[in-house]
């Protein structure tokens, strides 16, 4: 489900250097362990107390990764892994526990306290995306990093016909062009580069979004359909459940995603919200920018979802329902996100970095 690079920006990110407040740590580590915890396992085998022993071939390790059952989540997204040990304190700073996968099935096993060892249960296959037919109608968009894991999962995407290409209209926006399975992105006028902060260390992106939406509103796609969705690269879509959630809300300027706010990975917008943004692009010196959002909030420690957000609804007064089953993640109360199989309830589950990961989790879902 995870793979290098993931942890950094996944749930255990935010339990990363705290080591100057170990006590408050130790607590909080401990709330994390439970919240992965929560519920019967999906893992295939777990034996506690027990290390897996696999001489030679392929490994990989992982740190702070607060659960076995997460770690054997991650067997399960990486293809060659076939067995698993799970370290609960491994010594780290913050959360201290650490997963090894590995390549092959134990060749012995022997007692360890502190260790948790298993075997995932075995991967599905692929067949396809389902159709996304009917209404409400979906312009769908990604912005797309053009160097690392981004373009490959977006290949692999447009390839299979899943998540923004199932939509009606697909849009892949990045500061270069390049072509992205079957067509060439839109180039927006940012670097893509931002700095990271606020309580999690997420990304400062809001400047970044305000050209992304500047281009949005200069290709007008979004006019000839009833909603636009954004959906980061790394996020698990479903555009045929997205329509089936958003046909109960019929009229929604834009849809909420998670009670504790919007969150970037998915976001929901119907034609009014887009038409209320580009006025307010219109109304700034050089059409750049969206004055009023610019002008009235101090967004400085704010992500582009935030950002938005408080714009739709602080600033132009626009009311969201709330809609749960749009995204399953791991910062809002989908603690078994790694598995996409919530009674396959969800439109998107976030994050999956890797097309192995990824196919494995629309896979499960």
């Amino acid at each position: 489900v995870l793979a290098a690079g993931l942890v950094a920006s996944g749930a255990a990110a935010a339990w990363l250097g705290r080591a100057g407040a170990p006590s408050r740590a130790r607590a909080d580590v401990a709330a994390l362990e439970a919240d992965f915890a929560r519920g019967p396992s999906k893992c295939g085998v777990l034996e506690e107390g027990v290390e897996y022993v696999v001489e030679g071939g392929w490994y990989a390790h992982f740190d702070h990764i607060p659960s076995p059952e997460l770690c054997c989540a991650m067997c399960q997204g990486k293809s060659k892994c076939q067995s698993f040990t799970w370290v609960k304190d491994a010594g780290l700073d913050g959360c201290p526990s650490q997963c090894w996968l590995k390549g092959g099935p134990p060749q012995r096993k022997q007692p360890k306290q502190g260790v948790t060892s298993g075997v995932p249960p075995p991967r599905l296959a692929f067949n396809g995306a389902p159709a996304a037919t009917g209404t409400p109608t979906l312009n769908c968009f990604s912005l797309m990093v053009p160097t690392g894991s981004e373009p490959l999962l977006l290949d692999w995407q447009s390839q299979n016909r899943a998540s923004i290409f199932a939509c009606d209209a697909t849009t892949v926006y990045s500061n270069k062009v390049m072509k992205v399975g079957s067509q060439w992105t839109h180039v927006v006028d940012s670097d893509l580069k931002c700095s990271y902060g606020g309580d999690s260390q997420s990304a400062l992106n809001a400047w970044i979004f305000i050209a992304v939406w500047k281009a949005v509103i200069d290709d007008g796609t979004y006019r000839s359909y009833d909603y636009t969705v954004k959906a980061d690269p790394d996020c698990v879509f479903f555009a045929d459940r997205m329509k089936q959630i958003l046909a109960s809300h019929a009229g929604a300027p834009y849809v909420n995603n998670c009670r504790y706010g919007m969150h970037g990975p998915i976001e929901v917008f119907g034609k009014v919200a887009i038409d209320r943004l580009a006025q307010d692009y219109q109304a700034s010196p050089d059409g750049k920018a969206p004055h009023e959002c610019v002008e009235k909030q101090s967004f400085g420690q704010w992500g582009e979802d935030m950002f938005i957000d408080q714009c739709m609804s602080d600033i132009y007064g626009l009311n969201a329902p709330l809609e749960p089953k749009i995204m399953c993640e791991d910062h809002c109360d989908c603690p078994s996100w790694f598995w996409c199989s919530q009674d396959s309830w969800a439109a998107s589950y976030h994050p999956f970095k890797t097309v192995d990961a990824y196919a494995n989790c629309m896979a499960n879902a």
